[in-house]
């Protein structure tokens, strides 16, 4: 119980923390803590890729921390056929979204309201709320297991990573083989991925068995 009330008071602070970048940066790349555009559509390309290897049927998507929507802003850019959910803590990003995008679906939630096909997140863990590493940790662990309960088929997500974890200027970077165990422990089946493009991320698909 004591941990649930601490992962309600990180989300109250990334709540906080997203709101002053918001107000100062508008609804820009700064504004949600990314370093631009093209890293972040980088990220997106290898998200599509590896869930292009699942299925030829149309698959719905649940994207946790969705910001402004710009993954799905990608996906129309590049007409690819997705299903397409919403989900931000941040009030005022899904405020903005539902105003741009019409008959699409938004939700101020951190997992899927509705079942889904697979949760995806694109940096949605490496803004750290804390210095702790081990209770950000946890954090992310009980966020992907609400998101594994609404998903079919399962997960991908990326986290930065390092020779060991730590938590540096509020970013969070996961150590590979550590954080590879801790998902096998948690879910079960779980690969990991990496490309050249992308050099200090890591890609992990969790599988829903």
């Amino acid at each position: 119980m004591k941990q649930i009330f601490l992962f309600k008071y990180y989300n109250i602070l990334l709540q906080d923390t997203y709101n002053r970048t918001l107000k100062k940066n508008g609804f820009t790349p700064l504004g949600v803590c990314w370093n631009n555009t093209t890293s972040q559509y980088n990220r997106f390309k290898i998200l599509v890729k590896l869930l292009s290897m699942f299925s030829s049927k149309t698959l719905k998507l649940a994207d946790i921390g969705c910001g402004y929507g710009e993954f799905l802003v990608f996906l129309k850019k590049e007409n690819l056929n997705f299903l397409y959910d919403g989900y931000d803590i941040n009030k005022m990003m899904i405020e903005f979204c539902k105003k741009k995008f019409d008959h699409q679906n938004f939700f101020i939630n951190n997992s899927p309201v509705y079942g889904c096909d697979f949760s995806v997140m694109s940096g949605t863990y490496n803004y750290a709320v804390t210095d702790d590493i081990d209770s950000w940790e946890n954090y992310i662990i009980h966020n992907l297991k609400k998101c594994y309960e609404k998903s079919n088929f399962g997960i991908v997500f990326n986290l930065q990573f390092y020779k060991n974890r730590l938590i540096r200027n509020n970013i969070y970077y996961t150590e590979i083989s550590h954080m590879f165990n801790l998902l096998k422990n948690h879910f079960g089946y779980v690969e990991k991925f990496y490309t050249k493009d992308l050099k200090n991320d890591v890609f992990f698909i969790i599988y829903k068995s």
